[in-house]
């Protein structure tokens, strides 16, 4: 068996010998016959200055396909081409038998099928890692979400454990106090629960009675002041009359002295005029009882009837009138006398109605 096996071993080592010599002859006979550098150089530039708008992978046939000189050019340069590829092939070959020569061993190959089976081993490995890396990203994205959750969880409980420490704090102020309490109120001074409520009843009754009379006084501290704001202007604008009148006193009592006697004749005719109208009309006394009420007492058969005028405070129009002690009706031209502000009007007119009573 020994002797069989080595004659087939020395067999395959000259068979790899000859391989080996015989690449090494085509890489020598490559060398020796050159690469033409220059040559493919040139005839590349010139390609390319005959079409420069064709890409690096394109072919100058697509251009003029009828063109004989391109068809040659394009087969030259495929066998170019080829040849290096094949070329390049033996410098491989030969580099793997020579590393398997020195080695020892056999160069791997590919069987038939393997890069299929390789090629389902990688889908399935890739699909798993797909797989993997997605699980990975879900608990990712989960451990964030649980992290900022316990993150908010954690801001909570630390409000809350302020809270109850602030509370905790107060309890125990609240005992301190309320010992306190205890120590200073004996039991025997401490009220009962019923007293307690009798004196709560006793203070909202009170509360309310002066919830009430604040509201009371409010009201009545309103109407005061807007009645201190009317009383002001009226006074001022007396004020006013009583600079007037005063500078007409001043002024009267300045031509008296002088020997003016006009001023005291005027009077004593208004005077007269004023008795003598009174009289006309059957009056007897005129009296204001406010500040917008005048009252003007008549001579009745009944006896004294008085009629009552009434002006508005702001206008100083005259707005009603009414009869006290008598049951005359003078409601129309009490209208009348409102719509036209003629008081002259209801006087004589109220005295019209009275005479023929009277009479």
């Amino acid at each position: 068996m020994t002797a069989l096996a080595a004659p087939a071993s020395m067999h395959t080592s000259s068979a790899m010998g000859s391989s080996m010599h015989h690449a090494i002859d085509q890489l020598s006979a490559a060398a020796s016959s050159g690469f033409h550098v220059l040559r493919h150089r040139d005839r590349f530039q010139e390609r390319a200055l005959r079409d420069v708008t064709m890409s690096s992978n394109d072919s100058a046939m697509t251009m003029d396909p009828t063109n004989p000189v391109l068809v040659r050019e394009e087969m030259e340069s495929q066998k170019d081409y080829f040849r290096r590829l094949k070329f390049t092939y033996l410098e491989q070959e030969a580099k793997r038998h020579f590393l398997a020569s020195i080695t020892g061993t056999e160069p791997q190959r590919v069987e038939p099928g393997e890069n299929e089976e390789r090629e389902i081993v990688n889908a399935e490995k890739k699909a798993s890692l797909k797989s993997t890396k997605s699980a990975i990203e879900e608990m990712r994205t989960r451990t964030v979400q649980l992290a900022e959750d316990n993150a908010k969880k954690h801001v909570e409980m630390s409000q809350q454990l302020s809270e109850a420490q602030a509370l905790q704090k107060h309890i125990r102020d609240m005992e301190l106090e309320l010992a306190r309490i205890k120590a200073t109120h004996p039991p025997e001074n401490r009220m009962t629960i019923a007293q307690a409520n009798e004196t709560l009843d006793a203070q909202i009754l009170e509360m309310e009675r002066l919830t009430d009379a604040i509201a009371s006084t409010q009201s009545q501290a309103d109407s005061t002041r807007d009645e201190v704001a009317k009383v002001a202007k009226e006074l001022q604008r007396l004020s006013r009359d009583r600079e007037r009148e005063e500078a007409r006193a001043k002024e009267v009592r300045e031509g008296r002295e002088a020997g003016d006697t006009k001023v005291d004749e005027i009077c004593r005719w208004f005077t007269s005029s004023l008795a003598f109208y009174r009289s006309l009309l059957g009056i007897q006394s005129v009296k204001a009882v406010s500040e917008n009420e005048l009252h003007l007492e008549y001579d009745g058969p009944d006896g004294p009837v008085v009629l009552a005028l009434i002006f508005d405070d702001l206008t100083k129009r005259f707005i009603d009138g009414r009869l006290i002690g008598n049951d005359m009706d003078i409601s129309e031209a009490v209208g009348i006398a409102a719509g036209s502000n003629d008081v002259p009007g209801l006087v004589a007119d109220v005295l019209v109605r009275l005479r023929p009573a009277s009479s």
